[in-house]
């Protein structure tokens, strides 16, 4: 019962960080900088900006990862085994998710100022 518990625990978070980090990604045409990406910067800039904060966030999603697996590791052998490998999926699918993250900030980088006023 502890373990489809701590699984249900690993996915409920993982699917949080997933949803935060997509929220993040958020479209940069706007003046809002909550991806950390300021709207009026070149693409070049924009590019490193996008590189530097999904850095950070695939640091988080490890350390979280790292700390998961402590926690399945502390417990009973078939328990454990069944916690490592739900926590491996929600790992990978986070990855996932960042990447394209990513590559979505990186691409909106470059439609910057392509539109016109009016």
């Amino acid at each position: 019962m502890k373990q489809a518990r701590l699984i249900k625990s690993l996915w409920v978070l993982g699917a949080i960080a997933v949803l935060g980090l997509l929220a993040f990604a958020g479209c940069t045409f706007v003046g809002d900088n909550i991806t950390g990406v300021q709207a009026g910067a070149g693409p070049t800039t924009c590019v490193k900006q996008c590189n530097d904060f999904y850095a950070a966030q695939y640091k988080e999603e490890q350390k979280l990862h790292d700390g998961n697996n402590d926690l399945c590791n502390a417990l009973s052998q078939p328990d454990k085994g069944n916690c490592l490998v739900a926590e491996t999926a929600r790992h990978e699918a986070a990855k996932a998710a960042l990447a394209s993250a990513k590559i979505e900030c990186q691409n909106n980088c470059h439609r910057q100022g392509t539109g016109s006023a009016g």
